[in-house]
């Protein structure tokens, strides 16, 4: 299995490690939903308790959140503001930056405190860079290097005619 995140390939062990990392969260926090999802907003994993909740909506919305944050940060001075968090009567909501390429997000309930949801997040988001990173030098690994083509200038002419 390859899962392909905006030219990042994600092959099973890979995903199996950022579900395991995800499925420690949620257990660890009783969260109700863990996401990890792109910076456009698409659920890469998703990690839910036995509620259903509109899990497309949320990883859109997170996202679209995250964007809109980062742009307050800006028009006060900072370069980001790499966490939010949404706190309600009965659930809470927490999203955190993940190499600025995807977002960490989870709904937990109101009585587990907050201080160890950044805890356990903030855990949670190293290992996810850690996975990531492997997965990006693999990637540069097995890219072509730009100054030795595997086409020569005619074919690539050719191939652009077409």
């Amino acid at each position: 299995m390859v899962v392909n995140l905006n030219t990042l390939n994600l092959h099973e062990p890979e995903f199996k490690r950022i579900k395991s990392i995800l499925e420690n969260v949620q257990k660890e926090l009783r969260a109700e939903i863990v996401l990890l999802i792109s910076q456009s907003g698409q659920p890469i994993v998703i990690m839910e308790s036995e509620e259903k909740f509109d899990t497309m909506s949320l990883a859109s919305l997170a996202a679209a959140n995250l964007a809109a944050t980062d742009s307050l940060a800006n028009l006060v001075g900072e370069g980001e503001f790499s966490v939010i968090v949404h706190q309600g009567k009965n659930r809470s909501l927490y999203i955190s930056d993940v190499l600025r390429k995807f977002s960490l997000v989870l709904v937990f309930s109101a009585g587990t405190t907050l201080g160890l949801v950044r805890y356990k997040a903030k855990k949670a988001v190293i290992l996810l860079e850690e996975v990531i990173q492997d997965v990006l030098q693999r990637s540069d690994a097995n890219t072509p290097d730009a100054g030795n083509p595997d086409f020569s200038e005619e074919e690539l002419e050719k191939l652009l005619e077409l």
